[in-house]
């Protein structure tokens, strides 16, 4: 089985024509199924582009969402009317719901959205101010308060995120007891691979570019099962990184481009 991952394709910026000719791409490629690590689209559009992508490429997609995805709407809102399209897709696997996919007999896939939690870096000092918390609608509502709320918003958010990938990796590995598993997320889950043009990540901006309780997820599940080889594929930063945390825990972070959307890689299972 060979998987096209995508990341951060943000295909609301394109026209029609130029997604006919990306859609065109991934149908051509060697691939058996498509996974996407979140910003997909905008809450208005989303679940029409999922509709049109889904048709046009004819392929299972596996995914997750990303902060865009939320923009101009909200987390509850968004999940709602996705739930709903997912009733009536047969295609469509959003990770966070559909929870553990057996991939191969001993290849694995789950994943969670992984909202940044402000964990890491200054968030306290930092004056970055993201769209995040302008464009979906609780981040908004929180920061109206004060920045010690919108955090722990942020928190509240990747915490549940987090929470939810902990139960599916133990589900995964109850039910499958698989060799390798793929985790899809969009927030990076440490520094290591947070950056930017090929350098660290600034202290401002780290906060809302990582997910520590991802990362800590991911770290006692790969020190507790240390057969399995945990394979981490993220975006949201648009800059290539890839970091091999434990001996058998390795991220992945995709580079993007707005209006370039790309496959990634094609994973081959046999062979990666």
């Amino acid at each position: 089985m060979k998987l096209a991952w995508l990341t951060d394709i943000h295909l609301n910026f394109l026209r029609r024509p130029e997604r006919t000719v990306f859609y065109q791409a991934i149908f051509d490629s060697s691939s058996d199924a498509l996974l996407i690590s979140g910003d997909i689209a905008e809450a208005p559009s989303l679940c029409d582009l999922l509709i049109e992508m889904t048709s046009s490429v004819e392929k299972p997609i596996y995914f997750v969402l990303g902060n865009h995805d939320y923009y101009r709407g909200s987390v509850a809102n968004v999940r709602a009317d996705l739930m709903r399209l997912l009733q009536t897709t047969k295609s469509l696997y959003w990770l966070t719901k559909s929870g553990a996919q057996l991939l191969a007999p001993n290849v694995v896939l789950v994943g969670t959205d992984g909202f940044a939690d402000g964990r890491y870096g200054d968030y306290e000092n930092s004056l970055v101010s993201l769209n995040d918390s302008i464009l979906i609608r609780e981040l908004f509502q929180q920061k109206l308060l004060s920045k010690k709320h919108l955090q722990t918003k942020m928190q509240e958010l990747a915490d549940e995120d987090a929470k939810q990938l902990e139960h599916d990796i133990q589900t995964a590995i109850n039910l499958h007891k698989p060799q390798k598993l793929i985790i899809l997320t969009h927030v990076p889950p440490f520094p290591e691979v947070c950056t930017y043009q090929g350098n660290p990540t600034d202290p401002g901006y780290l906060p809302y570019f990582s997910s520590k309780a991802t990362g800590d997820v991911l770290l006692k599940a790969a020190q507790n099962y240390p057969s399995i080889d945990f394979a981490v594929l993220s975006g949201h930063t648009h800059s290539y990184a890839q970091s091999q945390i434990l001996r058998n825990l390795s991220v992945t972070v995709g580079v993007a481009g707005y209006s370039q959307p790309t496959i990634q890689k094609v994973i081959n299972l046999k062979n990666d």
